[in-house]
């Protein structure tokens, strides 16, 4: 049946009218993927310049690690790596603070060190040293990291299972970067995270590459809710614009829990020897 000069109007109008709704809409998306991706990269450059405000980070040498080597059989070495562009040895960080509070407990066969996240060639002669030769297959390690320090951890731990080194632990703090799968020669991994500054936050789950061999002992929130937490070191750009992450990083119950799971893996109890 034939359609009226009116009807064929309509049809080719509304084709029309489809077409330039379709056109619009194509239009609008990317016009607001360009945005989007702008706010991010507008994002990231602020938490940089948030990073960088007020770091000092000088260069670090294998000099600057204070234990005496080689380890005996036996004895384990804790590695926590500082984030950002942070100095190994600043006080204030989170955790170089959990190092020295470590190291007052005086307990025989605890080693702690920290490094920048930067200088992993350091962390990696530190451990050759510290277990030479057939040694290093039974090395009892334990890591961990705040920030880009996070996830460096899980980077050198990967440089280790290369080496067949094994790992006790792996704690992340907050950890900024890629989420890398836990690697197979690490025994446990415990991730703590918050949502209150990202996307500079921490993942939500932490994955074992070989959930045999890897135990994942949790993933956990943190909130700040109903804290006080003193970040009066801190420069106003890091409070503003990443604080959540630094609350965080100067929140003693957050390290406290830490220290718990490191003092679990490494077989010692809290109890300063005598």
């Amino acid at each position: 049946m034939k359609k009226s000069a009116l009807e064929k109007l309509d049809i080719f109008g509304s084709h029309r009218i489809t077409r330039k709704v379709s056109r619009i809409g194509i239009r609008f998306s990317r016009v607001y993927q360009c945005r989007m991706k702008r706010g991010l990269r507008v994002i990231v450059l602020l938490w940089v310049c948030a990073a960088l405000a007020g770091a000092s980070s000088k260069n670090q040498e294998l000099s600057d690690f204070t234990t005496r080597l080689p380890l005996k059989p036996g004895d384990t070495l804790i590695l926590g790596i500082v984030g950002g562009w942070e100095r190994w040895d600043a006080p204030q960080r989170g955790v170089r603070k959990t190092a020295l509070e470590l190291r007052e407990l005086h307990i025989p066969g605890l080693y702690i060190e920290t490094v920048e996240n930067h200088k992993l060639n350091l962390a990696t002669e530190l451990v050759h040293r510290a277990f030479p030769g057939p040694s290093a297959q039974s090395a009892r390690i334990i890591l961990y990291g705040h920030s880009f320090g996070g996830m460096s951890a899980v980077r050198f731990a990967r440089e280790l299972q290369a080496e067949r080194i094994p790992v006790l632990l792996i704690v992340l703090v907050d950890a900024v970067g890629r989420n890398r799968p836990i690697p197979a020669n690490v025994r446990e991994a415990a991730n703590f995270y918050q949502r209150e500054s990202c996307p500079i936050c921490g993942p939500k789950q932490i994955r074992a590459e070989d959930p045999v061999q890897t135990r994942i002992v949790g993933s956990f929130a943190w909130h700040s809710k109903g804290k006080t937490i003193d970040m009066g070191t801190e420069p106003w750009v890091r409070r503003f614009f990443v604080r959540g992450h630094e609350l965080m990083e100067f929140d003693p119950a957050m390290w406290t829990e830490v220290k718990d799971l490191i003092m679990r893996a490494a077989g010692a109890g809290l109890r300063p020897s005598r």
